[in-house]
């Protein structure tokens, strides 16, 4: 895959974030486009991002357990202040899932031999994301209705947009429709 699927790009500049975006025009019921429909997509999606080289076989339970872990972890990113405990439980059996490194630094990691270690690896890419010292540059997009989240990567911090040219190509386009009505 090309990091697009089916509309979707791989925006967000890590997996749990991107997870969060397999959710399209998240704050727009009538729009709203849920990615993760059936346990291939996810199996697409792992792929897709980069975090398993193989396709697994997802299990529905799995499925489910992966989607409440994506909303969790959305209600965690767009609280203010942000409130981390929703995610006490997911990271608790993530690490009694999860096997030490051999070698310093200490890491924990969690193979994906099989589709039950797929919401434990999830669970530790968000916790290694919420442990780095750019949580300042994690943004919603500014396109109503849109709900995605990216990391901010400019210089001066000024990203506004999933994209510039989906979100922010709307909102160039109405600005100049509003402007000629005037």
């Amino acid at each position: 895959m090309d990091g697009h699927w089916d509309g979707y790009d791989s925006i967000g500049g890590s997996v749990p974030l991107d997870l969060v975006n397999t959710v399209s025009w998240r704050r727009d019921p009538a729009r709203r486009d849920d990615r993760l429909s059936a346990p291939a997509r996810l199996s697409e999606w792992v792929v897709l991002v980069g975090a398993g080289a193989e396709r697994l076989e997802i299990s529905e339970s799995v499925l489910e357990a992966v989607k409440d872990f994506r909303e969790t972890l959305y209600r965690v990113l767009v609280s203010d202040p942000r409130d981390v405990t929703p995610l006490r439980k997911p990271l608790l059996a993530a690490y009694r899932y999860a096997e030490l490194a051999p070698a310093l630094p200490l890491k924990w990691t969690v193979p994906l031999t099989d589709d039950t270690a797929l919401p434990h690896f999830l669970a530790l890419e968000a916790e290694e994301l919420l442990r780095s010292g750019d949580l300042d540059r994690i943004r919603e997009c500014e396109g109503p209705g849109c709900g995605w989240i990216f990391t901010d990567q400019t210089r001066n911090r000024s990203r506004r947009w999933c994209s510039s040219s989906d979100c922010g190509n709307r909102a160039r386009a109405k600005r100049h429709y509003d402007k000629g009505r005037v």
